[in-house]
């Protein structure tokens, strides 16, 4: 008597199970299969996220993809700021000459440094002018609190050396009589 067992080749896409789904009436349906390679998937990443250093590794791979994300996509920014292109009216019409979206966008900006900085006011003076008064207000304090800071030190020291002086002469004074 022999017995004879055949098993068909298993490879990662070998079927193994369904996918089941349930509608608002709760009758189920299938929405799929599931092959060998679906379930040691789910094995790996089950060992994976359960790993102290599952963090640090998901930190990695996102940061990777962002940069070959960056890579795939800045030669497609590179082609647009550097394509003609022409400016339109509400209609879509082209008015106006040929140009690019670096040209486009270069003047927004100049036009937005020009804005003032209250639409009600022009007291405050441009966007530009409040930036650049903002910042040398800071260099300002920093530097006078740099000056205070050695004028402190400075008398600080000159006090110090004055209340020794009292002190020796008042200790000098105590011994003598």
């Amino acid at each position: 008597m022999n017995i004879e067992i055949k098993v068909d080749d298993i490879t990662l896409d070998t079927i193994v199970g369904k996918v089941v789904g349930f509608d608002e009436d709760g009758d189920a349906y299938e929405t799929g299969q599931r092959t060998v390679a679906d379930l040691v998937a789910e094995q790996i990443v089950k060992k994976l996220v359960a790993d102290q250093r599952y963090p640090t590794l998901r930190d990695m791979v996102l940061e990777i993809r962002k940069e070959e994300i960056r890579a795939a996509v800045r030669p497609s920014i590179d082609e647009a700021l550097a394509r003609p292109i022409y400016k339109t009216n509400t209609y879509g019409e082209r008015t106006g000459t040929e140009t690019t979206l670096a040209e486009l966008i270069a003047d927004e900006a100049r036009k937005q440094l020009g804005e003032p900085a209250d639409r009600y006011s022009n007291g405050k003076g441009t966007v530009l002018q409040q930036a650049i008064r903002t910042e040398v207000q800071a260099a300002f304090k920093a530097e006078i609190a740099e000056a205070v800071k050695q004028v402190r030190e400075q008398v600080s020291k000159e006090l110090s050396d004055q209340m020794a002086e009292h002190v020796v002469k008042a200790v000098a004074t105590g011994f003598r009589k």
